[in-house]
């Protein structure tokens, strides 16, 4: 029971995984897991095989728990097929091939990136900032050629082929990313809102920006365009400060 609660907590849903052993050492959680031997499909020939071939060592890391980095040590298992002799290490969905981190840990810093800088995210997760901008570059974003009731245009800080700039649509009832533009210019969110069927769009979300305005007057019409929160809250701020300013000197001044 104790086991399968440490394996959910960790994000691994297999159920032919098990935790054999779990240590903190350096303030970091060291959890040693092995695999069931199970039938697996050939790569090659697609027949169904339980020869276990060899074995091999592998240390992942895992998503964060607690501010504390996670490492597996996983006794990886190589199969070999008795209907064309290739052997093949087994498949397992919580890490990729090749990979070093887990599925998880890669979701969890792109969630914090969502929300933050590449560089905040990464120190969050206990990666690099070069290891989770390699992850976000192989996201297979799909585009949406059909627009939302409610959609929302941010930018953000990218420097990514050599624009410091990207800009974010995004579905705003569904929380999800429809499309990430190469820079954040009013033709190049023109071009792409044209090329979409923005029939169903009746709200846009965005900061107080005349060049977002611009962009999407042009190409949508007339919606109902809403200023986020955080900058209407600080368009707000910004004149009651000045407002401060100016009474505070002409209190000095007396």
């Amino acid at each position: 029971m104790q086991k399968d609660f440490i394996i959910q907590m960790l994000g691994i849903k297999e159920r032919y995984i098990e935790v054999d052993h779990v240590e903190m050492i350096d303030n970091a959680f060291h959890v040693d897991v092995s695999t069931k031997i199970r039938n697996v499909t050939c790569k090659k020939c697609k027949h169904k095989t339980n020869r276990v071939h060899s074995y091999r060592n592998q240390q992942i890391q895992g998503r964060m728990i607690e501010d504390k980095k996670v490492y597996f040590h996983l006794r990886k298992r190589r199969y070999k097929c008795l209907a064309c002799g290739v052997t093949f290490y087994e498949p397992l969905l919580f890490v990729e091939r090749y990979q070093r981190r887990t599925a998880s840990l890669n979701q969890q810093a792109l969630t914090y990136a969502s929300e933050n800088s590449f560089t905040m995210a990464a120190k969050m997760c206990g990666i690099t900032t070069s290891s989770l901008l390699r992850i976000f570059d192989k996201r297979n974003i799909a585009p949406r050629r059909i627009l939302p009731k409610v959609i929302a245009i941010d930018e953000f800080k990218g420097d990514a082929g050599k624009e410091r700039f990207q800009t974010i649509i995004v579905d705003v009832q569904q929380k999800e990313i429809i499309e990430i533009l190469p820079d954040r210019r009013a033709e190049t969110i023109e071009k792409y809102l044209i090329s979409c069927d923005t029939s169903r769009v009746q709200i846009v979300v965005m900061d107080i920006s005349r060049t977002f305005k611009s962009a999407v007057q042009k190409a949508l019409g007339n919606p109902v365009i809403i200023a986020d929160r955080f900058h209407f809250m600080r368009q707000g701020y910004w004149a009651l400060d000045r407002v401060r300013r100016e009474v505070q000197k002409r209190l000095r001044l007396k």
